[in-house]
């Protein structure tokens, strides 16, 4: 028999007035886009085809973002920045790509929901071009920003159109099946640009995209039912205050992080006026997507007080941070700092394990969900990954052998699988049908702002940490000086051996004790990174039981 968790997941709601939502036929600003056509039901094929178009639009976007991770050292050197500098090209596309997720809903409901997703998939391919012929780093940055809010589209609307569209039996193996995809595009993604990036240039990793775009919007134009678009004052107006104090709150919220370690902190005006901005910007934002006035709101953040809502969207917000900085920090030691620095291809073949793995166990995922209920499984996730993180710490050196990293990695696999599956059906478990989209749409931009700021937090935890362990092992050095003139003595002689005058001996000495501690503070700096990611892992278990517990089938 063939195994359904739908059953249990998607319980009919028709007819029930929850106690946290408006009524099913009330209209106004708490109204979800209830003025929505349904779709005429979908036969075998056109699901099929409708599936295979939604996995491969989402492919665009999973495959680019883990590939530009593994190559961002290779970027910078193209484009003559610092490694922190070309981390800006991850921030930039995870801040846009927030919130272009924040606007998603509306913007699919304003103009069409083929229409909003075909444009996304085209504006995607577009930006891929952009990012293969950016001459400098600014254009680049510009290109990644776009394809942030193109990617927003892409994101969101896999998910969003298979609960919009797909018959309630079928959601779960629909959405298991565009999971393994984006697990396989991850893959191919770290596999492909690796690849290339070695043998060519990295330029070439964004070429892919245009074939997939191309199939994706034959499959998508064949395939996706025809739907009227609603005609309530919410999908036809503008939230023009909204959009502009996300943007503000968003902007300032990433420059603080960003830059907040290099001026001072909340030593720098500057940096005291862009989070007092961004603090104002955020309250105010919250205060009028809840206010009775606006009639024409982004979100519907009342649903946050619904408990699974809620949980979900803070459960999502830290395993955001935990998912967008390990694919950050992971492949940066291993060709930064690692010694040696491994190539693009070495370190993707070994950090393609954890997607394959993720791509393997999905299908028990599902059915692990709908036995055993989100909690239990979120609870099982959450202290893998802790495991995981934890030992990713224990192996950051720079003799550890590269293959080592794949049992932390298979862990990370078995942490994130389940999350983004269990986050997700938890979201809308005990909602009615006509606000599940609405509260997809409020988890995935917390999850996204997560992942906005999980690069941030790494990169400032990095720089924090690398600047405590350096003056602490060049004071040793200083207090250890018999032992570093012994050494010091060695290697001279040693360099003299080879041909090199005294002087010249001993410059080179001096440059190799340099590097050697530069190196050892920031492979002491990774592995404290690794922790940080663990405590948030322990702080999101701590979260857990805000989910409500799977009601029994007695």
């Amino acid at each position: 028999m063939q195994y359904d968790e739908s059953a249990w997941l998607f319980p009919n709601f028709t007819n029930m007035v929850h106690p946290f939502l408006p009524p099913t036929g009330t209209t106004g600003a708490t109204d979800a886009f209830a003025t929505t056509t349904p779709p005429t039901p979908l036969v075998d094929g056109k699901q099929t085809g409708l599936v295979a178009g939604l996995g491969l639009a989402a492919w665009m976007e999973f495959y680019t973002f883990d590939a530009v991770n593994l190559v961002l050292p290779d970027m910078a050197g193209a484009f003559g920045v610092s490694h922190e500098e070309a981390s800006w090209l991850l921030i930039a596309f995870s801040a846009s790509l927030f919130w272009g997720m924040a606007i998603s809903v509306w913007l699919a409901g304003h103009i069409g929901y083929l229409r909003y997703i075909l444009g996304s998939i085209v504006l995607f391919a577009i930006a891929s071009l952009g990012c293969a012929f950016a001459t400098d780093f600014g254009t680049m940055l510009v290109w990644r920003t776009v394809s942030g809010i193109a990617g927003a589209g892409l994101a969101m609307w896999w998910r969003g159109s298979v609960y919009l569209l797909m018959p309630r039996p079928r959601r779960s193996v629909s959405m298991m099946r565009i999971s393994i995809m984006i697990y396989l595009s991850t893959a191919a993604g770290l596999l492909f640009s690796g690849y290339v990036t070695d043998r060519y240039t990295w330029r070439w990793l964004f070429v892919p995209n245009i074939v997939v775009a191309v199939a994706a919007i034959w499959l998508l134009i064949r395939h996706f039912p025809k739907i009227v678009r609603p005609t309530d004052v919410r999908a036809r107006g503008i939230d023009a205050p909204g959009l502009l104090l996300l943007a503000v709150a968003l902007v300032c919220t990433q420059v603080v992080m960003s830059r907040g370690q290099a001026k001072d902190w909340f030593g720098s005006s500057e940096i005291r006026v862009l989070a007092w901005a961004a603090t104002s910007a955020l309250v105010l934002f919250v205060g009028w997507q809840l206010h009775h006035r606006n009639s024409v709101r982004l979100h519907r953040l009342d649903l946050l007080r619904h408990r699974d809502v809620a949980a979900a969207v803070v459960l999502g917000v830290l395993a955001g941070v935990i998912v967008s900085g390990s694919t950050y920090a992971l492949p940066e030691f291993l060709r930064t700092v690692y010694s040696p620095g491994l190539d693009a291809t070495h370190t993707g073949r070994i950090l393609c394990v954890y997607a394959l793995t993720a791509a393997a166990i999905r299908p028990l995922v599902t059915r692990s969900v709908g036995k055993f209920g989100p909690r239990k499984v979120l609870a099982f996730a959450f202290i893998l990954l802790t495991v995981s993180m934890s030992l990713m710490s224990y192996l950051i050196t720079t003799t550890t052998p590269y293959g080592y990293f794949a049992l932390p990695l298979i862990l990370y696999a078995f942490c994130l699988s389940p999350v983004l599956s269990a986050l997700a059906s938890g979201t809308v478990a005990r909602l009615p049908q006509g606000v599940q989209l609405d509260a997809v749409a409020v988890y995935m931009t917390f999850r996204q702002f997560g992942m906005s700021l999980g690069v941030t937090l790494v990169t400032g935890v990095l720089a924090w940490r690398e600047q405590l362990h350096s003056s602490r092992l060049f004071d040793f050095l200083y207090s250890a000086s018999v032992q570093v003139n012994e050494w010091m003595t060695s290697a001279t002689l040693m360099l003299m051996q080879r041909g090199m005058s005294a002087t010249q001996a001993r410059s080179a000495a001096e440059a190799l004790l340099a590097e050697t501690a530069i190196r050892q503070a920031r492979t002491l700096a990774y592995a404290d990174a690794f922790v940080f990611m663990a405590s948030v892992g322990v702080l999101a278990l701590c979260f857990v039981p805000l989910m409500s517990p799977t009601p029994s089938k007695g």
